[in-house]
């Protein structure tokens, strides 16, 4: 049976490249957006795989990937517009993508499913921990409430949760949403426009191109964080175990760190990488009183996080140093308070 990754961007890419390794046959649809499309085609050269390039706003586009991959093991709906950045993307891609999309691939899987006479493959959803909001305190499990939202890409992941469960209820599909923290890390395909890239591949352009940081005072807020290869674990873990028909979300966030924090992390690998830092004003950061903690179901299921910040950034900055450093583009600001 195929594995089907809807968005081979940078998630995707490094979910693919870790479904291939185990010999798994991998059908991948992306639209290009955002993406290297060469970096795509050279992942998937040479495995058992199919690379498709559609959009999952696209009725006949999803039907045809759809059919190319049955019969199914898994769906990973990672197709997104997923920067909070204003700049990225026109409020009316964002939900086109982000509302119409989810919504069109549940019922491309049910229908497809239904003609088949089979059950529905598990649908693995790439949500966001920031569904839980800002101001967090405690242990933050899968059942804590769903927070305000501040931006349309993460606002779109609440309606796209609520669309899986209401299909699971109806339809008896089984969808797991993935409630990613910030994600970061080296993978086949890392982008490096700011418009695209998290704080922690952020401050390492910056500091190698010799570019201003600057940290607003919320950036005092703690954030939770994933590295990309732990994230990939969760999302291949996500469905084990889980009963057909469910609705299960599954929190995959292993770090919690203020944007201050990441930057003293950031800076001392490029100090150690030889880049001449200048002083940030801000001190080693002293642990936040109002620290959150993250719990998950997926620990029960084997998922072991193995990466944090500190330990990733000389990978981070090796990466960006092998290729040309310079200013962002004029239209990518420089907000290191979107926590992207």
């Amino acid at each position: 049976m195929t594995v089907l990754v809807l968005g081979a961007g940078y998630i995707g890419a490094a979910l693919i490249a870790s479904h291939l390794q185990s010999g798994d046959r991998v059908v991948a649809m992306d639209n290009g957006f955002a993406t290297d499309w060469d970096a795509i085609e050279r992942l998937m050269d040479g495995g058992p795989a199919k690379l498709v390039r559609g959009d999952i706003r696209d009725v006949s586009s999803l039907a045809s990937v759809i059919s190319d991959a049955w019969p199914v093991r898994v769906v990973y709906l990672l197709a997104a517009q997923a920067s909070a950045n204003p700049d990225a993307a026109t409020p009316e891609y964002t939900e086109e993508t982000n509302l119409r999309g989810p919504r069109l691939v549940l019922e491309a899987v049910r229908d497809a499913s239904r003609a088949a006479g089979s059950p529905p493959p598990p649908v693995v959803y790439g949500s966001s921990f920031h569904l839980y909001g800002p101001g967090l305190l405690g242990e933050i499990d899968e059942a804590c409430p769903i927070g305000p939202q501040a931006d349309l890409s993460h606002l779109s992941k609440v309606y796209a949760e609520r669309l899986g469960e209401m299909h699971a209820n109806r339809d008896g599909m089984t969808v797991v949403p993935v409630r990613l923290g910030i994600v970061y890390g080296i993978g086949p395909v890392t982008k490096r426009d700011f418009r695209f890239v998290t704080v922690p591949h952020a401050f390492a352009l910056r500091r190698l191109g010799g570019l201003p940081v600057t940290v607003n005072p919320s950036g005092a807020r703690p954030l939770a964080f994933c590295h990309l290869d732990d994230a990939v674990a969760a999302l291949r873990l996500a469905p084990v175990g889980i009963a057909p028909g469910a609705f299960a979300p599954a929190n995959a966030a292993t770090e919690v760190l203020t944007v201050p924090e990441v930057l003293f992390r950031v800076d001392a690998s490029a100090r150690e990488f030889g880049v001449v830092v200048p002083d940030a004003g801000l001190g080693e950061p002293t642990a936040s009183a109002g620290r959150f903690r993250v719990q998950s179901r997926l620990a029960s299921v084997g998922w072991h996080p193995r990466r944090d910040v500190a330990g990733s950034m000389p990978g981070i900055l090796r990466h960006y140093a092998g290729q040309p450093v310079s200013a962002p583009r004029s239209d990518a600001p420089n907000d290191l308070r979107r926590d992207t």
